[in-house]
């Protein structure tokens, strides 16, 4: 099962909280991809070829800001930023210096706005060991994989006590 990426994220969640009626001429999309070269072993198999580093593009072609406080998507950015951390350690690897949203308001008429919200993004391109992948690499076949880190949550320390 594959996790979904950054900007599926952050679509899904802004879809889930916000009022339909504000959804309405919504869409989101990547811009400005470029990969990174930042080959290395990430252990249990998989690879890091690179990091993807892009602009996720959230638009609204006709935002109702008189029905929907345009501060509700302003907090909800906010709060995804902080619960959505996966990859925000890529950042500072790629050049991402500020995280923030870059917002770009016109309005239409006395009920609606065209917003446009753009969200640095990062995120690992990963393969793994698979005789049936796509990706040829160092004599192996390959496939795309997310990245599976393992984390002790404890551990035991025995030391020995000199007489």
């Amino acid at each position: 099962m594959s996790r979904e990426s950054q900007l599926e994220s952050l679509t899904s969640f802004i879809k889930s909280e916000m009022p339909p009626r504000a959804m309405q001429s919504f869409t989101s999309e990547m811009t400005g991809l470029k990969t990174i070269p930042a080959a290395r072993d990430m252990g249990l198999g998989q690879v890091q070829l690179s990091v993807i580093r892009y602009d996720a593009e959230l638009i609204w072609e006709r935002f109702p800001y008189r029905e929907c406080d345009p501060r509700l998507l302003m907090a909800l950015l906010e709060v995804w930023q902080a619960i959505d951390t996966q990859d925000r350690d890529l950042f500072g690897q790629v050049g991402i210096t500020n995280a923030d949203p870059d917002w770009d308001i016109e309005l239409i008429d006395e009920e609606a706005a065209i917003v446009s919200v753009t969200v640095p993004m990062a995120e690992r391109l990963i393969i793994v060991p698979d005789e049936n992948g796509q990706i040829p690499y160092q004599g192996g076949r390959y496939r795309l994989a997310d990245p599976e880190i393992w984390t002790a949550l404890s551990a035991m320390i025995y030391t020995e006590v000199a007489e």
